[in-house]
């Protein structure tokens, strides 16, 4: 009975702090080189939008981290196998915090932690959330796939719903019955939300074929390869340009797309 009341009261809390939560702009890492330093690849991609945009607040950005981000290598490796990644999740997750903290910057961060491949929900205000784990496999050897029920998916801020499948289970190609269902139930949810902004990232390694497309939902998906990321309205368009092939982030001013969630207005 104990253990039920510390859990209910933790939920209550992190539920508490989330509604207090306002997405402004979202975004992704569009992570391509040097993977063997991505907190410091982070930095210089967070120093150059602040240099390009001096006068821009990125406090409340939603910024999407590719998948395993904190690997420090490249992802397909014939040897590789879980476990093997460079910088541990909790170091990570601390690293990520610090920086929430210092930027009011909101992640959902695609990390290998304990054999798995996971989102977390990082913001300022609290420790990180676990979101997922991913379920399909795509043979890199660098997780094993997830078969059980995901802890807190989506996420509910003051006006957005925020969702995350990583990588392949994303994918409408992905066929299999535990993957496919868990897609659909999470895509529902997101389309059925009253929220202003219904969201889903995809921390990723890929290319965006099959992807599934709902109105009414953005679908931000950020890469660590040379496939391109994007964010995309609630009409399927782009909300920025294809980005370079180098490290960068890129973001999307929300309030210019009123009426682009497929909703009224």
């Amino acid at each position: 009975m104990h253990t039920y009341r510390a859990r209910t009261t933790s939920r209550a809390l992190a539920s508490h702090r989330l509604s207090r939560i306002v997405v402004r702009r979202a975004g992704f890492f569009h992570f391509v080189s040097d993977h063997h330093d991505p907190f410091e690849c982070l930095a210089t991609a967070l120093n150059e939008l602040q240099t390009r945009y001096p006068d821009r607040d990125i406090r409340g950005s939603l910024v999407v981290l590719p998948e395993a981000f904190n690997l420090g290598s490249e992802y397909h490796r014939p040897d590789a196998r879980p476990g093997q990644e460079t910088l541990p999740a909790c170091q990570a997750r601390a690293q990520l915090l610090n920086i929430a903290q210092a930027t009011g910057i909101l992640f959902v961060a695609g990390l290998l932690d304990g054999g798995l491949s996971s989102a977390y929900w990082i913001d300022p205000f609290g420790p990180p959330q676990l979101m997922c784990h991913k379920m399909g496999d795509d043979r890199s050897g660098n997780y094993l796939p997830w078969s059980g029920v995901d802890p807190r998916n989506p996420v509910h801020c003051a006006n957005a719903c925020i969702g995350a499948l990583i990588c392949v289970d994303s994918l409408l190609c992905a066929t299999e019955g535990t993957v496919r269902e868990r897609r659909g139930k999470l895509l529902g949810a997101l389309k059925a939300n009253s929220r202003q902004y219904k969201i889903l990232c995809i921390p990723g390694h890929m290319s965006s074929d099959c992807m599934p497309e709902v109105d009414g939902v953005f679908y931000i998906l950020a890469n660590s390869s040379f496939q391109t990321s994007f964010i995309k309205d609630g009409r399927k368009a782009d909300l920025v340009p294809p980005p370079d092939r180098r490290n960068q982030i890129c973001l999307a001013d929300l309030s210019v797309h009123e009426g682009l969630d497929g909703t009224d207005g």
